[in-house]
């Protein structure tokens, strides 16, 4: 490390320390820090702010930049702690899905902003040989998240988007949400639990025989599985090498 590199580290420890410098100059330069930090929190977290309210959330992001200072100069890049950071924020305690609800809008937010990739080449898999097509392994298009939760998130998100009044409009429950970006735009899904094992059985890399497996008595479903993860973009090009 570079002795301004290491002066630059030294200074931004001090400067959210709990003990913070009393320097008028220094101090409203962390003041417009936290202010800017607080500010992509919101734009990030829109849905966690409007259950909580501005004072409310205005707080917790301020109290998670002291604790969570930025390490990157691009803000679309701060905040992935958030989630982790309400769960264990006492003021938060009663409401038991707001982590959840955190990690859904900051799945949301990865998506958006994820590389893009080519989709999966369909012909390329005719061209498989014969027998070993449960060798291939699908990748996952990068804008592709995943949120399981014991509480109907994806219910909550939707009810607080502009122009709704907040009440969900189906029944709680437990919720499994597939996040990915379409031409559209990002969208998020709630899936059964044959879907969701097979996204993730995907995420790990594993062989189509391999996701065969995981899906148990839901096997027989892998095909129309996959054409549904297909045609919503959801597989990218990236079948195994060295399978023809």
């Amino acid at each position: 490390m570079s002795a301004l590199a290491a002066l630059q580290r030294d200074f931004v420890a001090r400067l959210f320390a709990a003990d913070a410098p009393q320097d008028p100059r220094a101090r409203l330069y962390r003041d417009n820090a936290l202010a800017t930090l607080s500010g992509a929190l919101a734009a990030t977290y829109p849905v966690v702010r409007r259950l909580v309210g501005d004072a409310f959330f205005g707080e917790a992001a301020r109290r998670h930049a002291l604790a969570v200072p930025s390490r990157s100069g691009d803000l679309n890049a701060y905040g992935a702690t958030f989630a982790q950071f309400l769960a264990a924020y006492p003021p938060a305690r009663a409401l038991e899905y707001l982590p959840d609800v955190a990690r859904l809008e900051w799945a949301l937010h990865e998506c958006a902003q994820a590389a893009d990739a080519p989709p999966l080449d369909t012909a390329a898999l005719a061209r498989v040989a014969s027998g070993r097509e449960g060798e291939l392994r699908l990748a996952l298009h990068p804008a592709v998240r995943f949120v399981s939760s014991a509480h109907p998130v994806l219910a909550i998100w939707e009810a607080n988007q502009p122009g709704r009044d907040g009440t969900p409009d189906r029944e709680p429950a437990a919720e499994r949400v597939l996040v990915h970006r379409s031409a559209e735009g990002t969208r998020a899904a709630c899936v059964d639990a044959a879907t969701a094992d097979l996204v993730e059985a995907l995420r790990r890399g594993t062989t189509l025989d391999a996701a065969c497996d995981a899906l148990g008595a839901e096997a027989g479903r892998l095909p129309q599985l996959l054409a549904r993860l297909g045609g919503m973009g959801i597989l990218r090009d990236g079948a195994a090498r060295g399978v023809a």
